[in-house]
C-alpha cells in the first residue's frame, strides 16, 4: 500500500461520497457524507477535508480541524482529526492509521505552530479507540457529550503521530 492524503475542497463531496460505511458505524464518523460536507460548508473557516487515496481509489477521508473551527474540548494551538472513515471493503489494511499519520504530517508541515493533535472517540466505539492509541493517541481522562453521546478525547504530541509506529504501514505524504 502506498496511501497519499489529498486535501479536497468544499465542493468535492462527490469525490468521497462512494466510500462505503457500515450504517451501524456511520453515526460514529460524523453520519452521512453529505451532511459532513453540509456543516462543513456552514462552519467557520479551519476544516481542511482530506480524501486517503491509494492508486487511483479514494479509501478514506478524514477533517483537520483548527482555530474558530475547533471543537469546545479542544486545547489552544492543537489542531483536531475529526470524521475519520475508511471504506468498510478496505477496513484492516492500515488505512486508518495511514490517514491519521498523514493528516499529521500535513499539520507539521504546514501548521508548524501546533504541537498536539486531538480527537474525540465515542466510548461505544472501541475500534476507533484502539486504532488511536496505536497511532499514538492517548486519552486526557475527560469524557464530554458528543453530537452522538459520550466521547473520550484523547491526545498526541504532533512528532508522535508523525513517525513510525510499531506495526505502521508504510506512506507517503503528499
Amino acid at each position: 500500500m502506498t496511501a497519499v492524503l489529498r486535501e479536497i475542497g468544499l465542493n468535492d463531496e462527490a469525490l468521497v461520497a462512494g466510500i462505503a460505511v457500515d450504517p451501524d458505524k456511520e453515526p460514529y464518523a460524523g453520519g452521512p457524507i453529505g451532511d459532513i460536507f453540509n456543516e462543513l460548508r456552514a462552519s467557520p473557516p479551519g476544516q481542511t477535508p482530506f480524501a486517503l487515496v491509494d492508486g487511483d481509489r479514494v479509501v478514506g477521508f478524514i477533517v483537520a480541524r483548527e482555530d474558530a473551527a475547533l471543537p469546545a474540548w479542544a486545547e489552544r494551538g492543537c489542531m483536531t482529526l475529526n470524521n475519520l472513515r475508511i471504506d468498510t471493503r478496505l477496513q484492516g489494511r492500515g488505512y486508518g492509521k495511514a490517514a491519521i499519520r498523514l493528516a499529521a504530517q500535513w499539520i507539521a508541515r504546514e501548521r508548524p505552530a501546533v504541537t498536539h493533535v486531538m480527537s474525540s472517540v465515542n466510548v461505544a466505539n472501541l475500534a476507533a479507540f484502539h486504532l488511536n492509541l496505536a497511532c499514538g493517541l492517548a486519552p486526557t481522562g475527560r469524557i464530554v457529550e458528543g453530537r452522538i453521546g459520550r466521547q473520550r478525547i484523547m491526545i498526541a504530541p504532533i512528532g508522535r503521530l508523525c513517525g513510525d509506529q510499531p506495526g505502521s504501514t508504510s506512506t507517503r505524504s503528499l
